[in-house]
């Protein structure tokens, strides 16, 4: 297999993004993946983790919340990312992310693949299911938590 080259920029539209939360593949190996995450304002995903991978996020535009907790009933704590800072999320810690501002953000994100999410107070469910147009509208509508 052949290296894969591109730029990030010719893969988003952040001036008119598709929807409230994107994530836009970029590569995909058998032990590694590579996407973008666009959060326009006011966008979040419920807490959650995905089970048995770590997470990493660099913050590429604006500026994020990052909330993190140990345990499903642990209070969160609250992390703020800028342009240029990045997390990497321990394999099996909750996390939520939230564009509280208002401009929006883009994340750029390199994980091992995984095919299950564990939600908080909603148990296992696989990626197919999980990032959908509509649960990712509910969950900015604030139907989700």
């Amino acid at each position: 297999m052949a290296a894969e080259i591109f730029n990030i920029l010719d893969k988003v539209d952040m001036a008119n993004p598709p929807g409230p939360r994107e994530r836009i593949a970029l590569a995909r190996q058998d032990d590694l993946q590579m996407a973008l995450n666009l959060y326009v304002p006011g966008a979040k995903n419920e807490f959650h983790y995905h089970k048995g991978t770590s997470q990493s996020f660099l913050c590429f535009k604006g500026k994020l919340t990052l909330r993190t907790k140990e345990s499903e009933t642990a209070e969160p704590v609250t992390h703020y990312l800028t342009e240029g800072m990045c997390a990497m999320i321990p394999a099996d810690q909750y996390y939520q992310l939230h564009n509280e501002s208002d401009a929006p953000v883009l994340l750029y994100q390199v994980k091992p693949p995984g095919d299950q999410i564990v939600i908080a107070g909603k148990g296992v469910m696989n990626n197919k299911d999980y990032f959908t147009k509509q649960r990712a509208e509910k969950a900015d509508a604030g139907a989700i938590r």
